[in-house]
């Protein structure tokens, strides 16, 4: 996307690391908002796998469920394991972007244009705010964007929603896994969350409109433009 700002052929876009900061940095753009101003410690990347492949490879999904979690802890222990991270990264094997840029949202910084350098030391968490945990309210969120733009054509009741996400986050395989981290001594009980799927409801949104879970539809409701039920 930089290389193709660059050329003129579009005039921006909407993407994630490291590609916003390769444009600042660049001189070819300027970086508008992040993504942590537009919804408060939102989740963002996931891993995910198919129902089938979970049901053939049971050990394999706990173990690459458990490397993360432990690669989030890493990530979030200390800014010197996030440098580690980003001379990892900058390889050209991986990401291949240069160690500056990587490292300016990596490490506690955003630059939203040149000379404008401001501390956003949540910009990237791996596992603080207990970032790993599959929470049911984060997928509900989702799916009543889904709805609002009609990926999903027909109006659902709230139970919907919550039989829906329980299909496919799985908060029961990431508990195994962390019950295996703490037994292994890698976790302590104190870093596993003691959850019903479901965090409270906020307005920590750049429309400040609350978005309450168990009320999908009364949030959909809210909104002036989209489909309504």
């Amino acid at each position: 996307m930089p290389a193709t700002m660059a050329q003129g052929t579009i005039q921006g876009y909407c993407v994630g690391e490291p590609w916003n900061q390769k444009a600042v940095l660049s001189g070819i753009g300027i970086s508008v908002v992040t993504d942590y101003e537009v919804w408060k410690n939102n989740p963002e990347k996931v891993f995910g796998v198919t129902a089938a492949w979970a049901a053939k490879n049971p050990k394999t999904h706990l173990a690459v469920i458990k490397a993360l979690i432990r690669a989030g802890k890493w990530l979030d222990a200390s800014p010197e394991n996030r440098k580690e991270a980003c001379k990892i990264l900058s390889m050209p094997q991986y990401v291949g972007a240069d160690y500056p840029v990587i490292a300016n949202s990596m490490t506690g910084t955003w630059e939203y244009f040149p000379g404008d350098t401001r501390a956003v030391p949540d910009f990237n968490v791996f596992f603080r705010y207990n970032a790993t945990y599959p929470y049911y309210s984060d997928c509900i969120w989702f799916l009543t964007q889904m709805r609002r733009w009609g990926q999903i054509s027909e109006a659902k009741p709230d139970a919907w929603y919550e039989e829906t996400a329980k299909k496919v986050y799985r908060p029961d395989i990431y508990l195994a896994a962390a019950a295996a981290l703490v037994k292994e001594g890698k976790l302590t009980a104190a870093e596993v969350p003691k959850t019903d799927g479901y965090k409270p409801a906020t307005a920590d949104f750049i429309d400040g409109i609350e978005f309450d879970a168990h009320k999908p539809n009364a949030y959909i409701g809210k909104f002036t433009i989209g489909l309504k039920d």
